[in-house]
């Protein structure tokens, strides 16, 4: 999730003035509680950020009212070094870059644990904004240096050097820390005060190269762990969805944004298509009898509510394989919305600032999911029918 880190550096510099002519007039119908909206600012940590504020928002759905600011770097850096030991041993056949994936930070808690922002801070020392850019160069040219295909003998301690290389950009991780009063280790922080269960969630795709209703290792470069994704097909995928906001809890969501229709200025996303305006209802009915392949020859860019192109498994599928939908972006889905010809929409939570008309949010259609999805993660209450389907165990 890190093709747009260059649209991620741009936009979280821009303001929402100038972006006042929306033709679109949205009006919430669903919005869960969630933590403010954060800028990962110069980094590929889009996975990072969304994924603790959908930790942060199942403390608020279990009951904490004030849940802790959880730090992203906490999770980079233990991230970093799990990722730098599988590609010393994979003799560096494995992608090594900033982006990663949801389920990531839920290893990095199982394994390490979670801090509090306030006792492992994002920024260290004078540090102004987060950038990774000269972080991910260093870090790769150390793990090619020790353990490329080339590399006859790998030196034991490695770990120490990469260690004293992550200490030049982030802080140490103490044994343990304050909060609220009590002392914590990362590890019982996460076990005792966060009680957030590993186990309570999946990801979710829906592509046709791989069986349905089985679990499946999606071939996606930042998928470096080989997580597994429960594969269902397009329309069980936003029923996922919508139980998963039904029953109050938001999700992960993992897309392509590079398309024309991803305004994310202006704060929406849909596909292309065709204004009803001026069209009779044959003409409209004529559009949608149309495959996607040709509706894609006649659509515009949709600047009001109109009629998007179709999606299809098919049509789905094809952009995938031709890399016309790549795994860019990792966010947040808090709720749903209508505009005012009363289409649905997805309540989409950024991480770039409060740069755009919606102070960050960005309303999203049901159709431009479905076309553009690489991947979900929810708390298994939400395909629990998915998941009698694919005998896992719920």
């Amino acid at each position: 999730m890190t093709k747009n880190l260059l649209l991620t550096i741009c936009f979280s510099a821009i303001t929402a003035f100038g972006y006042s002519q929306n033709k679109f007039v949205f009006t919430d119908t669903q919005r869960i509680p969630c933590p403010p909206v954060s800028d990962q600012q110069n980094s590929g940590t889009c996975w990072c950020f969304s994924t603790l504020s959908f930790m942060e928002s199942e403390m608020i759905k279990n009951g904490m009212a004030n849940p802790p600011n959880l730090s992203e770097m906490f999770i980079v850096r233990n991230n970093y070094y799990d990722r730098a030991k599988k590609y010393i041993m994979l003799h560096g056949f494995l992608n090594f870059s900033q982006g990663s994936y949801f389920i990531d930070n839920f290893a990095v808690m199982k394994n390490y644990g979670l801090m509090p922002e306030e006792a492992f801070p994002n920024l260290k020392d004078n540090q102004y904004k987060i950038s990774h850019t000269q972080l991910e160069k260093e870090l790769k040219n150390f793990v090619d240096s020790v353990g490329n295909d080339n590399a006859n003998y790998v030196n034991p301690n490695w770990d120490s050097c990469f260690n004293a290389l992550l200490d030049k950009h982030f802080y140490q991780i103490p044994e343990d820390f304050e909060y609220n009063g009590q002392r914590y280790t990362p590890k019982s922080f996460a076990e005792q005060y966060c009680k957030l269960n590993y186990n309570d969630y999946i990801q979710v795709t829906s592509f046709s190269h791989h069986d349905f209703y089985k679990l499946i290792n999606l071939e996606l470069p930042d998928n470096w762990r080989n997580s597994l994704f429960l594969n269902v097909p397009i329309d069980e995928m936003i029923t996922i969805i919508d139980n998963s906001l039904a029953t109050g809890h938001t999700v992960l969501w993992a897309a392509d944004i590079s398309e024309n229709g991803f305004d994310t200025r202006r704060g929406y996303a849909l596909l292309p298509g065709i204004k009803k305006d001026n069209l009779d209802k044959k003409a409209i009915e004529a559009y949608q009898a149309l495959s996607p392949e040709e509706q894609e020859k006649i659509s515009t860019r949709l600047t009001c509510p109109g009629i998007e192109m179709n999606v299809t498994q098919e049509s789905r599928q094809a952009d995938f394989l031709s890399r016309k939908t790549t795994d860019d972006h990792g966010m947040q889905i808090i709720g749903t919305a209508t505009d005012q010809n009363n289409n649905k929409y997805y309540i989409v939570k950024n991480s770039w600032g409060t740069y755009n008309n919606y102070d960050g949010y960005i309303y999203v259609s049901v159709n431009y999911v479905k076309a553009k999805t690489t991947g979900l993660l929810v708390n298994k209450i939400a395909c629990k029918d998915q998941l009698k389907k694919s005998e896992v165990e719920f």
